[in-house]
């Protein structure tokens, strides 16, 4: 039986009464600076006074083994010139907790934004750091996230039963066969770390409720399975209308959802089931 419990505060106050090392996985979505939205606009220095914070009570609910995963996309400060306050975090979190692998979510359905006219020459601005901080031996369950074996790969296998050995880059041998039939005995393949995803409107994602901004619910479903075992607890504190704590419901994770917007908890209560008390239960 899994458990969703939301909370109608602010993170930084929310966060503070989560009991420590209580929870599994961190997987939220902040807000970015210098962006307009219905809940206001942070400068670089606020988003900062903010992150440092909720880090900092980040380290302490996480379980010794537990990651957090923070979805952020950099933007412009004009045509040609971005802002660093993403990089400057990244370079921030290496130094003071641990970047376990750079990841990258690729929202390949994205249209051309107003940078990327062709009048301007840039490119279409797709893809977002999953910035993934934890112990470097963090729990992670790769079978429960590999991909499906590609048509060439199922043809280099049949190809190379016959245990063909051949050279590879380094001088050595490699045998073919092995190799190629490394998927048949996992049920897939290691996935890449950039992990395509689009983030369409419907099929009851946040953009069917108008939240365009909302995390997919693939996404979702990719990091809790990989980074939170069955019956652990998932923690979103930027929760928006709710799609980690939804997603978590059907994997058999229990969630803790934090959001102060009125409106979005409202919705979120409606979408996963959630009384106004705040907690519910499902099997």
């Amino acid at each position: 039986m899994s458990v969703l419990t939301i909370i109608e505060a602010d993170a930084r106050d929310a966060l503070q009464r989560i009991e420590a090392a209580s929870v599994d996985l961190i997987l939220a979505d902040p807000p970015y600076p210098e962006i307009d939205r219905p809940y206001g606009r942070l400068s670089v220095a606020e988003w900062w006074d903010l992150m440092l914070a909720v880090c900092a009570e980040s380290k302490r609910v996480l379980r010794p083994h537990g990651s957090a995963v923070f979805i952020l996309q950099p933007n412009a400060e004009k045509i040609g010139q971005m802002r660093g306050w993403l990089f400057e975090f990244q370079a921030w979190a290496c130094r003071e907790w641990n970047i376990v692998q750079d990841v990258y979510w690729w929202n390949y359905t994205t249209l051309p934004s107003a940078f990327a006219m062709p009048q301007h020459g840039l490119l279409r601005t797709s893809v977002k750091h999953c910035v993934w901080l934890g112990a470097p031996d963090c729990y992670r369950n790769q079978d429960a996230v590999l991909w499906t074996e590609s048509d060439r790969a199922k043809a280099e296998r049949l190809a190379n039963r016959a245990n063909r050995r051949v050279g590879s880059p380094s001088g050595q041998g490699v045998n073919k066969h092995t190799v190629s039939n490394a998927a048949l005995r996992r049920g897939g393949v290691t996935p890449f770390n950039l992990i395509p995803t689009s983030n369409g409107a419907g099929n009851g994602e946040s953009g069917s409720y108008g939240h365009g901004a909302g995390t997919p619910k693939a996404l979702c479903e990719w990091w809790i399975k990989y980074l939170c075992p069955v019956g652990g607890t998932v923690l979103d504190m930027f929760a928006g209308l709710g799609t980690v704590g939804y997603v978590a419901q059907q994997l058999e994770r229990n969630a803790i959802l934090i959001e102060r917007d009125a409106r979005a908890v409202k919705l979120s209560r409606e979408r996963c089931g959630v009384p106004s008390g705040g907690r519910s239960s499902a099997r």
